[in-house]
């Protein structure tokens, strides 16, 4: 079966960020599979990212205006014209949504049309709203449009169960129509490489010991916590050097509470680097961390954490489901409570000092990696979602 797809997001396809890369990896897998992909968008300045997904992907683009605060109102707005031309244009056999909180339109046509819909939801939209620090008031409206979508769409995917769970109790959505389908990895992209030959890419002295990590700079990835591990470990490690690779909201109050130390010699900001950069970064480190701070309900299902695995470095996780739980299951690291600085420190020591464990480690997540986190697996997941739904079309009723 080979479906048309009309694949409707807000990302702008020419950034990266994980939620980019999601859409990217998830299209092209499917065009690959011989779906017809119809990707809508509202703004796209660079092409490349679409027009590598093979042929059978063609970009729908609804016009924005690319101004902070205006951005999502003039895509609402406009989407009024746009979208049920395009949904008559199109005539797709599905709907896959992804994650767009503040309108109900998509969904809204979906049912009209009769057509099934499948809703991606990544986050909660109360904790979405609280980082954005919108009014009480316009999140009303936006948790009434979102309990809308999740209830009038024939499938929601997610990528947590916590996430989950919080949709069936708080939507009142039945179990049995949430799938989970947890992110995934290139893993042609990232792969082991030797340490030497990755940290000359990377413009990384070679007589250190590197705990790393990756990602947007943001509170909940708690890196103030390795900051406080930091002087336990230079203590026992003095030629440990920690790397953060990405930008985001904290780097200034993390620059301050390193100065405020004296961990300045410790420490590299590296800054946002292009995506080809990253594997180089990733095997230049002995540890990588993925740390989760108490400062929203879910933590989330971290690319750069599969990204780890399949370059067969060690972790060591905050032990919150889906971090430090799983990377000890499959025996690829270690979970601490990251918030104890000593136990930290602990953990990140641990790897320092014994090859033999390290190296054991990194390589069992790498073959859990090969064996189920590469997109190709992600992409059969969600095929499987849409066969299930193309199946059970379940026509709209007003309520």
């Amino acid at each position: 079966m080979k479906a048309k797809i009309l694949y409707i997001c807000y990302e702008d396809l020419s950034g990266y960020n994980g939620a980019i890369r999601h859409v990217i990896e998830i299209v092209k897998g499917l065009a690959q599979k011989g779906h017809d992909i119809d990707l809508c968008v509202p703004i796209l300045r660079k092409s490349r990212p679409v027009l590598s997904m093979g042929q059978n992907v063609r970009l729908r683009h609804i016009p924005t205006v690319p101004v902070q605060g205006v951005r999502p109102l003039s895509y609402v707005l406009l989407s009024l014209l746009y979208l049920p031309l395009l949904y008559l244009r199109v005539r797709p056999d599905i709907v896959y949504c992804r994650d767009i909180k503040f309108t109900v339109l998509p969904v809204f046509l979906a049912r009209i049309f009769q057509i099934p819909c499948i809703l991606e939801v990544n986050g909660l939209t109360d904790e979405a709203m609280k980082v954005k620090k919108v009014a009480p008031w316009v999140f009303s409206i936006l948790d009434t449009f979102h309990r809308w979508n999740v209830r009038r769409s024939d499938r929601i995917v997610t990528v947590t169960r916590g996430i989950k769970k919080e949709i069936s109790h708080r939507y009142g959505v039945s179990a049995e129509r949430i799938s989970i389908i947890t992110n995934g990895v290139d893993l042609k992209r990232f792969r082991p490489a030797p340490k030497g030959e990755a940290r000359k890419n990377a413009g990384l002295p070679q007589s250190y010991q590197y705990v790393g990590f990756v990602g947007g700079l943001f509170p909940w990835h708690g890196l103030d916590q390795l900051v406080m591990a930091a002087p336990y470990v230079l203590k026992e490690r003095p030629r440990t050097r920690f790397v953060i690779v990405g930008s985001g909201v904290m780097d200034r109050p993390l620059r301050a509470m390193i100065a405020q130390r004296k961990l300045g010699k410790a420490f590299v900001f590296t800054g946002s680097v292009p995506f080809d950069a990253v594997p180089s970064y990733v095997n230049s480190f002995n540890v990588c961390v993925v740390f989760f701070k108490r400062v929203r309900k879910d933590p989330g299902d971290p690319i750069k954490l599969y990204e780890y695995l399949a370059c067969g470095r060690p972790v060591v996780a905050s032990n919150v489901p889906g971090y430090g739980d799983m990377v000890e299951s499959i025996g690829a690291g270690i979970s601490t409570i990251s918030e104890d600085p000593i136990a930290t420190a602990d953990a990140i020591l641990k790897l320092l000092e014994n090859n033999t464990v390290a190296e054991t480690m990194g390589r069992k997540g790498f073959e859990q990696a090969q064996a189920y986190f590469g997109w190709e697996k992600k992409t059969e997941e969600t095929e499987q979602v849409i066969r299930e739904v193309l199946g059970i079309n379940i026509p709209f009723q007003f309520q």
